[in-house]
């Protein structure tokens, strides 16, 4: 009896077991079906009503919210990347994105790097021109100075590189990073026309009333999602919520909203200042829409990449000076010393845009803008940081490393008690001005989509299409950033030299 009663003892708790291991696999089971998949979706967000930036900076748009209806339909998260219109495809080469979203048609070349979703658009080219200099089709455009976007299908059509929708002979073409300068640059008389998708260019016109525009019917034109090539994953679930959307009604109502009700609701902003004078004109470009919040929030990138670019700069300008002199010391090159100095001579002869991208785009692969600024930065500001902090400590008078020596310091105690204390005085006021210069430098964030002050006042421009008056707020307040730093390190200057 005693071993019968552990028997069923043992035979109810396998029986448990046995009850409690479908539930268990069942709750794996839906715990693994309940995990999304993450696409990673490339966009320039500069292109209204498809994609751009919404009154919070968030990115916003036809594009943008019908992919975001199709990841509801089809159970997959997406990842917003916002940069430049022409790295979108050697972004997806090197495989930073999976999907892009950018107003973008199919054409034979890029079919050969990506492949197509089903069309969710179409559209054709439309000529934007001037009211007193009018230009109607492409026979018209030969010749003349035509502004488009960078890498788009106008700029194929407008350089030769395509002829598949008619002809455009010796133009000269003007490319821009987004449609809104390239209006812009019609507006000032820089180009005699734009070509454009047919819904920028209503838009546009309706909003600049000097502007007028022409179809070009022989250009209808699909547009599409660029797909990671050979991902028949993603491309599936992309056509099939795209198909899940316009049959449920909601591709209809986003049409609606950005393409007709946006169209409608555009104001004539050619005027502004005529109508509503000077103070109309500020408060039109600063506080509709809230604008002021993009230069505050673009202040704060500005200094925040700056401090921490500095401070890795400092950090790494210290150890190459001190592997160099120590070199130097010795009077032979070390490994060591040999690649800070191959570190130093190519930082210092490269530009520092240029630099900022291969960070970013090469090293980085598109994520981490912040962190990849500020490492492109650091190492730019070390390469300048290293001369500066070993410029100083040479100034130190021989005599003080040998006043060292004398009393029985080795090389290391005689450098930090003596050599380096004395250096300070000559290397902090060079370090400020180094930050100073490092905070103009953070101008370029906008080539990798940061929105820094730079970037602030060329998206307000871009919305306003007044060019001076944010470019020149924009100035003030680096100036104002400038000059205070510089009242700082001056009283710092005067400190160090009550101590002499």
């Amino acid at each position: 009896m005693k071993y019968k009663g552990k028997g069923r003892i043992v035979l109810c708790f396998l029986l448990c077991m046995l009850m409690a291991l479908p539930v268990g696999i069942g709750s794996a089971a839906a715990v693994k079906a309940a995990e999304q998949q993450t696409i990673i979706i490339g966009t320039n967000a500069e292109y209204s009503p498809f994609e751009y930036l919404d009154d919070n900076g968030n990115i916003t748009g036809f594009d943008y919210d019908l992919l975001e209806a199709i990841a509801r339909e089809e159970n997959v998260k997406l990842v917003w990347k916002d940069m430049p219109f022409d790295s979108l495809m050697g972004s997806m080469e090197a495989g930073d994105v999976q999907v892009i979203a950018a107003g973008i048609g199919p054409t034979e070349d890029r079919k050969k790097s990506v492949d197509f979703s089903d069309v969710y658009y179409t559209g054709t080219q439309c000529i934007i021109s001037r009211k007193d200099n009018p230009v109607k089709d492409f026979e018209e455009l030969s010749g003349k100075t035509v502004a488009v976007l960078e890498g788009a299908q106008s700029d194929m059509i407008a350089s030769g590189e395509t002829t598949d929708y008619g002809e455009v002979k010796d133009a000269k073409v003007k490319r821009f990073k987004n449609a809104s300068s390239a209006v812009m640059e019609l507006k000032n008389g820089g180009a005699d026309a734009v070509l454009i998708d047919n819904i920028m260019a209503e838009i546009y016109c309706k909003q600049n009333s000097d502007l007028q525009y022409e179809s070009v019917p022989s250009t209808a034109e699909d547009t599409v999602f660029c797909i990671q090539k050979g991902n028949t994953e993603i491309a599936q679930i992309i056509n099939d919520g795209l198909a899940k959307v316009k049959n449920s009604g909601e591709y209809d109502d986003l049409y609606q909203k950005y393409f007709v009700d946006t169209l409608e609701n555009s104001e004539d902003v050619t005027d502004v200042a005529a109508t509503d004078g000077f103070l109309g004109l500020l408060s039109f470009i600063f506080l509709q829409d809230n604008r002021w919040k993009f230069y505050i929030n673009g202040l704060g990138i500005t200094l925040l990449v700056s401090l921490m670019s500095v401070i890795v700069g400092i950090l790494i300008g210290l150890v190459v000076a001190l592997v160099r002199l120590g070199a130097a010391k010795k009077g032979r090159r070390t490994v060591l010393s040999t690649i800070a100095d191959v570190y130093v001579d190519v930082i210092r002869g490269t530009p520092s845009v240029l630099q900022l991208m291969i960070i970013y785009f090469a090293v980085f692969h598109s994520r981490l803008g912040y962190v990849a600024a500020v490492v492109s930065f650091g190492i730019n500001s070390g390469a300048y940081v290293s001369e500066v902090i070993r410029g100083g400590i040479l100034s130190v008078d021989k005599g003080q490393s040998e006043a060292g020596r004398s009393l029985g310091l080795g090389y290391k105690d005689t450098m930090r008690f003596i050599v380096i204390p004395q250096a300070v005085k000559t290397i902090l006021p060079a370090m400020g001005n180094e930050f100073i210069q490092l905070i103009k430098e953070t101008s370029i964030l906008g080539y990798v989509g940061i929105m820094d002050l730079t970037k602030a006042a060329s998206y307000v421009s871009s919305r306003t299409y007044q060019m001076f008056i944010p470019l020149i707020v924009a100035g003030i307040m680096y100036y104002l950033i400038v000059k205070c730093l510089s009242i700082l390190l001056k009283r710092f200057e005067r400190r160090l030299r009550e101590s002499d």
